[in-house]
């Protein structure tokens, strides 16, 4: 879906929240493409630590769940943003270019550098 965006580079797959922390260490992303729901560690904890160590980092969560029950706990542990993943992946790509990304990390679990620039 995304990596077919000419402006998109994956740059890592990873499995969980806490793998998650480690990319974002290893390639320090624009930003993170978080689920919420992730074995070892939730989306919830993971976005918590990595804003703590990269507070530039931008988080966008991604979740099954009902939006507007979880959008305040994601705010709270440093989202910028919170879709439901039957959202588009136009929408997707919206919400990363409203935010002002030009390189993104992925917990889909796949890392992205985006490279789209923002007018």
């Amino acid at each position: 879906m995304l990596e077919k965006q000419p402006n998109l580079q994956v740059v890592a797959e990873v499995e969980d929240g806490l793998a998650a922390i480690q990319a974002v260490k290893k390639h320090r992303p624009d930003a993170v493409l978080m689920d919420i729901s992730m074995p070892v560690m939730d989306g919830l904890d993971a976005t918590w630590i990595i804003k703590s160590q990269f507070p530039d980092v931008r988080v966008i969560i991604l979740s099954m769940h009902d939006v507007e029950s979880i959008s305040v706990e994601a705010c709270k542990a440093g989202a910028c943003w919170c879709l439901n993943k039957v959202c588009s992946s136009k929408e997707i790509i919206q919400a990363i270019m409203t935010a002002g990304m030009k390189t993104i990390v992925s917990l889909l679990p796949v890392f992205w550098h985006f490279t789209y620039e923002v007018f």
